[in-house]
């Protein structure tokens, strides 16, 4: 505040607006900041099935029903945990046996996103036993690890993964590599490695599976999805994330020294407790209406969109409050790059009373590194950023699953056509390439797991969707 406001002739009046601007564009910029961190600290008392510093499991690919994960892929078997590395450090397992040429992952993240550790068969990790360590840990490598993984924040999120095809013996091989993999506290260390049961831990996890019908989502858009950040607690949530990490990484310590200055202004006054109020329902109300596959990310060609430096957000704090908003807790880009979009070849919002082509020419699919997991998928969604309940031929993505069990048909000049739409074409050789999509608005995601060079470069580009 103005030390003199009301100086003669309203000479302190242009000081305080001032001064009362700043403050609000200050906030604006703080609340894209933190949104990763508040969602992210209320994943880890909300989400389901695993206490701190363990980890809960899907035994199958995520059910369609769900709506806990926003843009959910449907290429691997997931797990999830958090700890708390304030209390004590926690141990990350990786598998010791696995199949040549299985993707398996580890995604380590701090608590606003970032992805700080990168785990598994793109960078062949060793199987065995890492310690994962907050900031304040002083310690070397115990013995019977490979290594410590140091976090800049005290929360971290570990999200691993392990692809399935849809065959059940590739079902099998899945689960078998998941059941390696796991987070368990430190003080439960011992000298052999764990077998998580994952399928017993599976049968816990409360995702609403099965229970979500189609006139429960036209009732309740959010049904069986918390909402993670509220405008309205903002401030009061955001103080607690920061007083329980009082340590975050070089590229967000500035911004928390903003963020605990904004906090103590807004108990200072009921005038800025208003503003700062006011501020988080405004940003809150912008972030969502730009969150969305028609607008986030930069032009990758043909019509698709990609968030550059994914995951690997350094500085770039809009973006990833976006990608929390659409897809949270994404892949380091180099492990596997998202291309999204909402529109058509001619810039029209996808429908899917319409019918829609990609066609990839003879031997241009998309490059990715088999020899280290890698493949590529199209996943079809929603208007709110959710798979097809009810699918009518089962699918809702293609790629390199349906190449591998010959379900795709080629042109006699060697191209793949994808056919996408609501209703099934009458060519059977389109038919089969069918990916459906709802009656109705709808995005794409086109996932490259282990991306080659020339997508990580930007030679490759891939087909538009043209409707027709």
């Amino acid at each position: 505040m103005p030390a003199h406001p009301d100086l003669p002739r309203s000479a302190g009046v242009p000081a305080q607006l001032a001064n009362e601007r700043y403050v609000e564009a200050l906030a604006r910029i703080v609340y894209y900041w933190g949104y990763p961190a508040v969602d992210t600290f209320g994943r880890t008392t909300m989400y389901p099935g695993a206490p701190m510093s363990t980890t809960s499991y899907l035994a199958d690919h995520m059910s369609p029903a769900q709506r806990w994960v926003v843009s959910p892929n449907n290429d691997t078997f997931s797990a999830a945990g958090f700890a708390n590395l304030a209390e004590e450090p926690a141990v990350i397992q990786t598998p010791t046996t696995v199949p040549d040429g299985h993707y398996w992952t580890i995604q380590i993240v701090d608590v606003f996103t970032n992805v700080v550790h990168q785990l598994g068969s793109a960078s062949a990790t060793p199987g065995g036993k890492f310690l994962l360590a907050g900031p304040a840990y002083r310690g070397t490598t115990p013995e019977g690890f490979h290594d410590v993984l140091r976090m800049p924040t005290n929360v971290a999120g570990v999200f691993p993964r392990s692809f399935a095809a849809r065959t059940p013996e590739a079902k099998a091989r899945a689960r078998a590599v998941l059941n390696q993999i796991g987070i368990y506290p430190f003080s439960a260390n011992e000298p052999c490695l764990h077998s998580f049961e994952i399928v017993t831990i599976s049968k816990k996890v409360s995702y609403p599976i099965g229970t979500l019908r189609p006139e429960m989502v036209a009732s309740d858009l959010d049904g069986g999805r918390p909402q993670w950040v509220n405008p309205l607690t903002f401030w009061d949530d955001l103080q607690r994330v920061l007083t329980v990490n009082p340590r975050v990484g070089p590229a967000d310590a500035a911004m928390a020294g903003q963020a605990r200055t904004l906090i103590a202004l807004r108990e200072s006054t009921p005038a800025y407790r208003l503003l700062l109020d006011r501020v988080a329902l405004a940003a809150h109300a912008d972030l969502h209406a730009s969150s969305s596959y028609l607008q986030v990310g930069s032009d990758a060609g043909n019509g698709w969109q990609r968030q550059e430096d994914a995951g690997v957000w350094q500085e770039d704090w809009f973006s990833r409050a976006q990608a929390t908003v659409i897809y949270v807790y994404v892949n380091d880009y180099r492990e596997a790059t998202y291309f999204v979009r909402g529109t058509d070849a001619k810039s029209a919002p996808l429908d899917g009373r319409h019918g829609y082509t990609m066609q990839f020419s003879r031997d241009a699919l998309p490059p990715v590194d088999r020899s280290r997991g890698g493949f590529w998928s199209l996943t079809m969604y929603d208007k709110d950023s959710g798979m097809l309940l009810r699918s009518p031929n089962g699918r809702t993505n293609l790629g390199t699953v349906n190449l591998d069990a010959d379900e795709l048909k080629f042109a006699p000049d060697g191209s793949l056509t994808l056919h996408l739409g609501a209703y099934p074409p009458a060519d059977p050789l389109a038919k089969a390439n069918w990916l459906p999509a709802p009656h109705g608005p709808f995005s794409l995601i086109l996932r490259a797991y282990v991306p080659g060079r020339e997508i990580l470069e930007g030679s490759y580009t891939f087909p538009n969707v043209k409707r027709g």
